[in-house]
């Protein structure tokens, strides 16, 4: 088989993984409510392409949000910014889909390139839209963009090309993803450690190294001067007790692989009393950065990588939660690497089992994982309906065209009425915008 026809085969593989991303994102959405892609904006979704309507695309591309740039979901949002209102939920539904089977494409041929089997590589493919723990509120999210930028750069400088196999057009295609990653999230400057130890061994070429480096230098510098202009910077609440929280909520977790599964308290046949051990998550982390930093030293590029998906996602998880406070939003990642690890170190035992053995444990993870796969009620209900809140605005503009009303998002968002975010992201809505834009 040719160099060409290999390519042509990854290409179409690749495709096809895409596709059936976007469609299983969207999948996700319906099959929980099928008013979901119609009716449901979720929270900055909404706030996003409104700002670009009262105060322009630039404008609101470099408004800090949180106290700091988020590029990708501004971006997008200017495109929904450009249809009539009445279509932005389906919009940023279908582009959120659209999105996310861009990232899966990607990261089939990133596996393939590095030789990981085509199996394993499509799996790592749909990982990001298929892993329950995304059904929470992460799923089919253009604010939780950066979740999938995230895991898509942590494959990329985890499993990088051989310098000798690198070409030019590949090192710029990696630093746009890496500018894309940081200017959308800061946290992405964890990535510069993954740039060392790969520099170390020699597995990045030095020029290609130095651009990805000055991609994520940029865009940390670019975060951190939107983070000193703006109006309402994120606040910073540094604990112990912050970390202590995530540590001893990651086996719960982890168990969202098999859902339904938790750690907690029970009554063994309603008579005798069980706890369980309080130094488990404890035993987990320490269990995840010895075992990552272990394989870092052991040699081998698969190796190595899988030690960098461990640590990678342990940081990913701990550092925002250090500094801000344990959410939901803060374990999708760790949960997406480390599920990505044990893809990759299970390859080589895939790689030689027959087809029948991997379509029979393929078909019970689908069984164990169907409870899971439809959206939670909270990220899949309409709350308001996205129709009825459009008609309820231009209705109070009708009764008084001087009115500056709030508008609201799913779900029930922002809290407070907006009173944390700050203009032109904003839900303030003045009636002589609404009557521009149908």
């Amino acid at each position: 088989m040719t160099s060409a026809t290999d390519g042509r085969r990854l290409a179409l593989v690749a495709a096809v993984v895409g596709l059936a991303a976007g469609l299983l994102s969207l999948a996700r959405l319906w099959i929980a409510n099928q008013q979901a892609l119609t009716e449901v904006i979720w929270a900055e979704d909404g706030v996003f392409p409104l700002c670009v309507r009262k105060a322009g695309f630039l404008t609101c591309l470099v408004d800090p949000y949180a106290g700091y740039l988020h590029f990708v979901p501004r971006f997008f949002a200017g495109l929904v910014s450009l249809l009539p209102v009445e279509d932005w939920a389906l919009a940023t539904n279908l582009l959120a889909a659209a999105f996310a089977g861009v990232v899966a494409a990607l990261a089939v041929v990133v596996m393939r390139r590095f030789g990981i089997g085509w199996f394993s590589s499509v799996v790592l493919g749909l990982l990001p839209v298929a892993a329950p723990v995304l059904s929470f509120e992460a799923i089919n999210s253009l604010a939780c963009s950066y979740m999938l930028l995230l895991y898509l750069s942590a494959l990329v400088l985890a499993f990088p090309e051989r310098p000798e196999n690198s070409r030019k057009t590949y090192a710029v295609a990696v630093a746009a993803l890496l500018l894309l990653t940081t200017l959308t999230i800061p946290f992405a400057g964890v990535f510069l450690a993954l740039l060392v130890v790969q520099v170390c061994r020699r597995t990045i070429a030095m020029r290609a190294s130095i651009i990805y480096a000055a991609a994520i230098v940029v865009g940390l510098v670019a975060q951190g001067i939107a983070s000193a202009q703006a109006e309402k910077p994120r606040p910073i609440d540094i604990s112990g007790e912050h970390l202590s929280s995530w540590i001893n909520s990651l086996p719960d977790t982890l168990l969202t692989y098999w859902p339904g599964l938790r750690l907690g308290d029970f009554t063994f046949f309603d008579v005798f009393p069980v706890s369980p051990v309080g130094v488990t998550g404890a035993f987990l982390a320490v269990a995840l950065v010895i075992g990552g930093l272990a394989l870092l030293f052991r040699g081998g590029d698969r190796r190595v990588g899988i030690g960098l998906l461990l640590l990678t996602g342990v940081a990913l998880g701990a550092i925002p939660v250090i500094i801000s406070g344990t959410n939901n939003r803060y374990f999708v990642v760790p949960v997406l690497l480390w599920g990505a690890a044990l893809m990759v170190g299970l390859d080589p035992v895939i790689r030689r089992a027959r087809v029948w053995v991997v379509a029979l444990v393929t078909a019970l993870v689908l069984v164990v994982w169907w409870p899971a796969i439809p959206a939670n009620w909270f990220r899949s209900t309409p709350a308001p309906p996205w129709s009825a809140e459009v008609a309820r605005v231009e209705a109070k503009c009708t009764a008084d065209p001087g009115f500056t009303d709030r508008i609201i998002f799913s779900p029930f968002w922002p809290p407070n009425w907006g009173d944390a975010l700050s203009e032109p992201t904003h839900p303030d809505i003045p009636c002589l915008v609404v009557w521009k834009w149908g």
